[in-house]
């Protein structure tokens, strides 16, 4: 069932990541998002997207690989990496165990829109992550063009070396 608000410490789900919001535009001033998203091995989107915000993505716990273009970084612990505007990208984390991450997005109004439509409430916090369903997926897509977000080609795997 997705959320009416995105309240701070809200725990949510957002295609099978946990997702959690720590700041928004109203505790910011219309200034910034900051969310931090556990992520289970193999999580992330699949797709490329790109959109107005501009994007920082900080390692918490774990590895994250963030795609840009044709590059793939990984973030270990404490490890960040920003993205510009419209620039093209995605995250996984493709090692064995969870990871967690913290994203802060500038400006913040089309993409807390975006996660009103497709973020889920969560009933059980001690549930382990699910895995994405076409259907999420499907919806996200949809939803992601009403909020000036475009959705690219799948990442390359070459990009990684896998």
């Amino acid at each position: 069932m997705p959320v009416d608000t995105l309240t701070p410490g809200t725990p949510m789900l957002f295609m099978g990541e946990g997702f959690r919001v720590h700041a928004t535009s109203d505790t910011t001033g219309g200034g910034f998002l900051i969310a931090e998203i556990a992520s289970r091995p193999g999580g992330g989107p699949l797709h490329m997207h790109s959109h107005e915000a501009a994007e920082q993505y900080m390692c918490l716990d774990g590895e994250i690989t963030v795609i840009t273009g044709d590059r793939a970084t990984v973030l270990g612990p404490l490890e960040s990496t920003t993205i510009a505007p419209w620039a093209p990208h995605t995250y996984r984390n493709l090692g064995g165990r969870p990871a967690r991450l913290l994203c802060t997005l500038s400006p913040p109004h089309e993409m807390e829109a975006f996660l009103r439509e497709v973020c889920d409430e969560v009933t059980d916090t001690s549930a382990p992550l699910p895995p994405v369903t076409a259907e999420q997926s499907d919806h996200a897509m949809a939803v992601a063009g009403r909020h000036g977000m475009r959705i690219l080609d799948p990442y390359d795997p070459a990009v990684i070396g896998g």
